[in-house]
C-alpha cells in the first residue's frame, strides 16, 4: 500500500473517532452507525497485512492513540512465574509503547507503523 495512501486512512479514522468522542459526550451513540466502515476499513488492512498486520494497525490506532499516548505516565511491570511482579520502568522514564527485538521503537508513528507493516507483515 501507498504510503499517502495508508496515512490518509489512518488521519481520517483519527479525525471520526474525535467527532465520534464529541458526539458521545453529548450523548449521542453512533456505534451502530460506524461498525460498517470499521469493518471495511479493517477488511481492506487485513488484505494487504494479514491478521498480524491488523492487530499492529488497530494497537497503532485506539491502544497507542495514533501515536499520541504518553507510555511514561505510569510505571510498568513484568509478572514473574512465581507469580510476583517486577518493576522494569519507572514513572515519568521516557520510553515507547512497543519496540522490536533490539528495543528500538516501534509503530510509534503514522510513517514508522506503515515501515513496520510493509518490512513485516505486507502480503505477497
Amino acid at each position: 500500500m501507498k504510503f499517502e495512501t495508508f496515512s490518509a486512512i489512518i488521519l481520517t479514522i483519527k479525525k471520526q473517532s474525535e467527532k465520534i468522542s464529541g458526539m458521545h459526550s453529548l450523548g449521542v451513540d453512533l456505534v451502530n452507525f460506524v461498525d460498517p466502515y470499521n469493518d471495511i476499513i479493517s477488511r481492506c488492512i487485513k488484505e494487504f497485512y494479514g491478521d498480524d498486520g491488523l492487530d499492529w494497525f488497530n494497537w497503532f490506532c485506539y491502544e497507542s492513540d495514533f501515536g499520541q499516548r504518553d507510555w511514561s505516565k505510569a510505571a510498568t511491570y513484568v509478572k514473574n512465574d512465581d507469580g510476583t511482579s517486577t518493576k522494569i520502568h519507572e514513572a515519568g522514564e521516557p520510553r515507547w509503547g512497543a519496540t522490536d527485538k533490539e528495543g528500538n521503537p516501534i509503530c510509534h508513528s503514522i510513517l514508522s507503523t506503515w515501515e513496520y507493516l510493509e518490512n513485516n507483515h505486507k502480503i505477497k
